[in-house]
């Protein structure tokens, strides 16, 4: 084993200790050993203190981290280290506040990107529902995932259907849907299925420090919080509004070409006629929209049946919108969500999953969600002083902080509580 090898795999087997205490070693004489081994003064561990035991668990376990977390169906998972982490992300670790400047003009102004923050480097990327399903054993007393997203959509419509109305007026859009309720209550402090991104990247830096403190660790990744970025054309697969969009083509397209079939059997004739109406429409999208198209497409069931489904509502002249933008909140965000119809997987999970049903034999690549910045606690009052400077304050990011969505959630657990 390399020396650099032995110096991280004997950091990482310490962090461990730190975190589960001395137990998880089962071989007592391994760990007299591990005891045994020294360092010089610059913290770098002296080879010849190194048992063969020692290093065997030491190498052990450093492999481990070059491995995904262990996913548990009924527990939330959590990156142990930084190493273990770059197996879902493509990451930068950023330490001073001259890296920090550096990223930050190149993405302040960024255009067509995703981004979200998260106080925590070691957090996985569940939705706020995902938690509290697994940390509370919901699973245990609610009749199905499924069912409590509808209790949220039916008693978050029931008690803020009025106030959503109120505020999708601005867009002059007549009908409510089940994402535009969810939208409402996730940004309101509601647990739901949607991920909060956003389009700007000082918004997310704001949610990644809002709650971050400052504590050193003796565990590396602890130290770090993380901004997540990603191109937004990289979800135009998973976005309900292309996908619609598409549908409405494809099917019309049909529908032109077997009419076309049943009026002559002339080749030439058909072949004029599919020309001349190629890309035109026979009914708007809007009249569409207007029978309850995207009431339909947002139903709960229609939304499980895909794994994960992009909503925004950035272009308001589409006529087919989620009405997402029905708070405050929402807008002052730049706010988008992103659908997880799973219970307890998490979102870059699913993406891998995904990734590994594409026929793709050339791509010797690894796979990654998508991109971050893993950044240094330290850095936090320098970060909040920048971002204040540019106008991005607690009253600009909650401009209706007194909105209080919770007690939607205590209902639809009851309400969808197994009888």
């Amino acid at each position: 084993m390399a020396m650099a090898d032995i110096n991280l795999a004997y950091k990482l087997m310490k962090e461990n200790f730190g975190r589960y205490g001395e137990e998880i070693m089962p071989f007592k004489e391994i760990l007299a050993d591990l005891k045994l081994i020294k360092t010089d003064k610059r913290g770098k561990v002296i080879r010849e203190t190194v048992s063969s035991k020692a290093k065997a668990a030491m190498m052990a376990n450093l492999l481990s981290h070059y491995l995904p977390p262990f996913f548990r169906e009924n527990s939330v998972s959590e990156y142990e280290s930084l190493i273990q982490k770059a197996n879902c992300f493509d990451q930068g670790k950023i330490t001073t506040r001259k890296q920090f400047d550096r990223i930050y003009e190149e993405y302040k102004d960024a255009k067509e990107m995703l981004f979200r923050g998260q106080s925590e480097a070691k957090w996985r990327l569940y939705n706020k529902l995902q938690r509290f399903w697994l940390k509370e054993k919901l699973y245990e007393s609610v009749e199905s995932y499924m069912k409590i997203v509808d209790s949220l959509v039916e008693i978050g419509l029931s008690d803020y259907g009025d106030k959503i109305r109120e505020l999708i007026e601005i867009y002059n859009i007549k009908t409510i849907n089940p994402v535009s309720v969810l939208g409402f209550l996730q940004h309101h402090k509601c647990p739901t299925p949607l991920l909060d991104w956003t389009y700007r990247f000082q918004n997310a830096l704001y949610f990644a420090i809002d709650d971050t403190d400052e504590i050193i660790s003796n565990i590396e990744i602890e130290n770090y919080f993380s901004v997540y970025f990603i191109d937004e054309k990289h979800f135009e697969g998973g976005n309900l509004r292309v996908i619609i969009e598409e549908s409405l083509l494809s099917t019309e397209r049909e529908f032109i070409e077997k009419m076309i079939s049943l009026m002559t059997s002339d080749e030439k004739v058909k072949e004029d006629l599919i020309k001349h109406y190629e890309g035109k429409r026979l009914v708007t999208t809007k009249e569409h929209v207007d029978r309850g198209l995207i009431t339909f497409m947002t139903k709960i069931e229609n939304l499980f049946a895909g794994p994960i489904i992009y909503f925004s509502d950035k272009d308001i002249e589409s006529e087919i919108l989620f009405s997402i933008n029905n708070s405050p909140n929402i807008l002052n965000q730049a706010g988008v969500f992103i659908w997880n119809s799973d219970p307890s997987k998490p979102i870059e999970l699913i993406g891998q999953e995904q990734n590994e049903k594409i026929p793709n034999d050339n791509n010797i690549n690894p796979y990654f969600f998508c991109n971050c910045f893993n950044i240094h606690k330290k850095l936090k009052n320098y970060i909040r002083n920048k971002l204040e400077s540019d106008g991005i304050t607690k009253e600009h990011i909650y401009p209706s902080s007194e909105i209080d969505t919770w007690n939607v959630f205590e209902k639809s657990k009851s309400a969808s509580s197994k009888k």
